[in-house]
């Protein structure tokens, strides 16, 4: 059991951590859930909430709009008494006011109820600083306003309601009417459909708004707030839940508690699992070196018989033994091409062989680039021809010199202009071009073609040993899919690296290669540079 501890403890202790990701995340989702219903839910009682201050609000402005209305009819105070007879009719309908004053040209000269407000009987605003400012703002707007909360001159805390009054379009006077505040606003402490709320008002000044009425809040819990538009004023209702949801505690617990139990038996069953997959490794990794050792035993066994079919073949090819009929010529130079080919491919397993074992020796040399690319496309006519294809080469760059293995750097073209050659259509373009990349420490050689492209399902696979985009066998182009795998092992000895483009338009297969004598990082990319 000591050899599978290790890994059981990582993959606990990774989904440990992945189960604490998940479960936070899903307490945060279901507190966000649970903060906008909550939300949703604070504003519709928010709104209830505002809705019966209002009512509150408007009775005791309604009857002000009303007294108004009736001194304009009876043109002033010219007989109080049916002044006071209407008020005292209006006044059972609004339980919490303390008094209605009628204060023609600023001074109170009558004032309803009498009886406790007597202190405020021929009170001259212009007298009171604090409350002639007000009233001079209502005289120069014409509107009225609502004031307050404001200690009275009867000792009382008032909402004030100011209502100009205008006879023939000129100013007359003014009508306030008080409301007793504690109990008007009181209703927000006492209405026991409110007790797991704290509220609180708060008046707009300036640009700030400020708490001039109920509980303190918590910070922590969640607030709504809106705004209740009043005549000269705005004031702002914030509400929120005394205490925060408990819910979300009993979640937390509840899924620890079954993350723990999953821990236990997904290591039970992961202890078992991780056992096998050790065995299965041992076994494949066994299997693989059998593998490898048989493919380098028989490509030494085939090559040495196959070179000498080769020299045998060329010998008759030379007239060894006579002129030949020209049925045995074809035949051959049948032979002799397959026979090449089969070289090519045991050369290419005993490469890929080498590169996988870290065994493959270069020799690194500063070399012209240009020359080495006119080499090896001397090579194509042929083949071009075969395919009916044109060849396009540019390089502005005849001074180009890098660092190569001038023979692998051949193979490595090879395989991309074949490449290229295999899957460009009839009457096709294939292009080499050169350019300088990654502040001049890289040269880049691209080979393009016009074929179809290569399948996004194949794209992540193209430098793997034995792949083929099409490996029936019924596909159109042959190959052992060595090439490539190959090409990059080559091109990565040599400090370089190898990638490609590709599109419904054709594939780009580029080289990205050390200019010679320049000085690169080479914990860098120069994929990554390239401009």
């Amino acid at each position: 059991m000591q050899t599978y501890l290790r890994p059981l403890l990582r993959s606990l202790l990774l989904l440990l951590l992945l189960g604490v990701l998940v479960i936070e995340l899903l307490l945060w989702q279901i507190g966000v859930s649970t903060r906008s219903q909550s939300a949703q839910e604070l504003l519709l009682r928010g709104a209830e909430v505002r809705s019966t201050l209002e009512t509150r609000l408007r009775d005791g402005i309604y009857l002000s709009r009303g007294l108004v209305s009736f001194l304009q009819s009876q043109r002033g105070l010219q007989e109080p008494e049916k002044v006071e007879a209407w008020l005292a009719s209006m006044n059972q309908e609004v339980d919490y006011l303390i008094n209605i004053g009628i204060a023609p040209d600023n001074r109170i000269a009558l004032i309803f109820p009498r009886e406790g407000n007597e202190a405020a009987l021929g009170l001259y605003y212009p007298d009171m600083p604090k409350q002639w400012v007000a009233v001079q703002q209502i005289m120069r707007s014409q509107q009225p306003a609502l004031a307050g909360p404001l200690t009275l001159v009867q000792g009382a805390q008032g909402l004030i309601y100011r209502t100009p009054v205008y006879m023939d379009g000129e100013y007359w006077g003014l009508v306030s009417t008080v409301m007793d505040a504690p109990a008007l606003l009181g209703m927000l402490d006492s209405e026991p459909r409110w007790q797991d709320l704290n509220l609180q008002l708060q008046r707009l000044e300036g640009e700030q708004y400020t708490r001039f009425w109920g509980a303190d809040l918590q910070p922590e819990l969640l607030q709504q707030a809106m705004q209740i538009p009043l005549p000269g004023v705005t004031w702002r209702l914030v509400l929120q839940r005394r205490v925060g949801d408990a819910h979300l505690l009993l979640y937390r617990l509840g899924m620890y508690a079954a993350l723990a139990l999953l821990l236990l038996a997904v290591g039970y069953a992961h202890a078992s699992k991780l056992r096998q997959q050790r065995e299965h490794e041992a076994l494949h990794a066994e299997t693989e070196r059998i593998k490898n050792e048989f493919v380098s035993t028989v490509n030494h066994e085939l090559r040495t018989p196959l070179t000498s079919i080769l020299g045998t073949l060329g010998l008759l090819q030379g007239g060894a033994v006579g002129a030949l009929p020209d049925e045995a010529k074809r035949m051959l130079a049948l032979a002799r091409r397959n026979a090449d080919h089969l070289l090519k491919l045991i050369n290419d397993l005993l490469d890929i062989d080498k590169i996988m074992a870290g065994r493959l020796q270069l020799e690194l040399q500063d070399m012209p680039l240009d020359q080495l690319l006119r080499s090896a496309l001397q090579e194509l006519d042929g083949m071009l021809a075969q395919r009916e294809l044109r060849l396009e080469y540019t390089n502005p760059f005849d001074e180009a010199r890098v660092t190569v293995d001038a023979t692998r750097f051949k193979q490595v073209l090879d395989n991309l202009l074949s490449n290229a050659i295999k899957f460009s259509p009839a009457g096709g373009l294939v292009t080499v071009g050169v350019s300088r990349v990654k502040a001049d420490a890289y040269w880049r050689i691209e080979v393009s073609d016009q074929g179809e492209g290569i399948p996004l399902a194949f794209q992540d696979k193209v430098f793997e040993r034995f792949s083929q985009a099409d490996s029936s066998s019924q596909r159109k182009t042959g190959g052992t899919g060595l090439g490539l795998p190959i090409t990059r092992g080559l091109v990565e000895q040599m400090g370089g690296e190898v990638g490609f483009t590709t599109s419904a338009g054709g594939t780009c297969f580029y080289l990205l290669l050390p200019a010679a004598g320049a000085v690169s990082d080479p914990t860098a990319s120069p994929y990554k540079e390239r401009t």
